[in-house]
């Protein structure tokens, strides 16, 4: 059997919860927590409600087996 390296790309929207000082603080807030978990499921404290989340695949590109 053959082995590929492919390329997958990933766009979604997610509604999070934080507790914050204020708008700016909960984007920054909101913005460390797609960083850290982005493509992942949201701890359940943060009730994460993915809202839509678009992906694809390109390059498949042989590589060796060895």
């Amino acid at each position: 059997m053959k082995k590929y390296r492919v390329a997958t790309c990933l766009e979604e929207g997610v509604v999070v919860e934080v507790n914050a000082e204020s708008a700016k603080d909960a984007e920054q807030k909101a913005y460390a927590l797609a960083e850290y978990w982005g493509g992942s499921s949201y701890p359940k404290e943060y009730k994460g409600n993915s809202v839509h989340r678009d992906y694809f695949t390109q390059d498949a590109e042989e590589i060796d087996n060895g």
